[in-house]
């Protein structure tokens, strides 16, 4: 029987697109470096800052990261919104009794502003960023310490998200991987994985989540 409920949060829960693609042009016009295209930007999402500009410069990514923060700290909550059902999806588990949290490569501080800024932050015991692990996703490290923050079992847990990190991270916590097409991976992207179901909003998610709480996964998408 799933207890709980873990989500990634870029691209799943919220779309802070726009505030992380402005402070990666901001970071490179300080630095004097060259930007790559906007596309290539959000296909690194999902990434470690200083992965991300590892891909796109020689420059110390330490640096980067650091003007980067810098700049994000003051645009996070202006440009970041939930996307569509966010919000009622989460009142939904918690009104069925699940326990909620999160696990994003978002540095913790951040995550937290915008989600009280958002209004959803209450929802969530349990909180990981990138600084409470010692590898990032995809390892399954997040994902595990999600369930001993939440007191289940890894066949009580669903985790939510958007790229193959996630399902690859939840797959090695041996946790039912549900994910949405609302982030930085396709619908093909995503069901090669093989994640127990691939949903086109929250709301599909979230019926299907509630309905298949106790019994074996579906493997909805295999055929596709």
């Amino acid at each position: 029987m799933i207890k709980a409920v873990t989500f990634d949060l870029d691209g799943t829960l919220v779309d802070s697109t726009e505030a992380i693609v402005e402070s990666f042009f901001h970071t490179f016009e300080r630095l004097g470096i060259r930007p790559p295209e906007r596309d290539r930007i959000v296909q690194t999402i999902g990434y470690t800052l200083e992965e991300q500009f590892s891909l796109f410069t020689d420059h110390d990514p330490a640096a980067c990261t650091r003007v980067y923060r810098a700049h994000y700290e003051t645009i996070a909550c202006a440009k970041s919104v939930l996307l569509p059902g966010a919000a009622e999806s989460l009142e939904r588990f918690d009104e069925a009794g699940l326990r909620l949290g999160f696990a994003t490569s978002k540095r913790l501080k951040y995550a937290v502003m915008i989600l009280e800024h958002l209004g959803i932050l209450d929802y969530f015991t349990s909180q990981i960023g990138p600084d409470e692990v010692t590898y990032p996703k995809p390892h399954p490290e997040a994902v595990l310490k999600s369930l001993n923050h939440l007191n289940v079992a890894a066949d009580e847990m669903f985790f939510v998200g958007d790229t193959h990190f996630d399902v690859l991270a939840a797959r090695d916590a041996r946790v039912r991987c549900l994910c949405v097409t609302t982030g930085y991976n396709s619908r093909e992207e995503l069901c090669v994985l093989r994640p127990e179901a691939v949903f086109d909003s929250l709301s599909e998610l979230t019926e299907y989540a509630l309905k298949h709480r106790s019994g074996e996964p579906c493997f909805l998408n295999d055929a596709e």
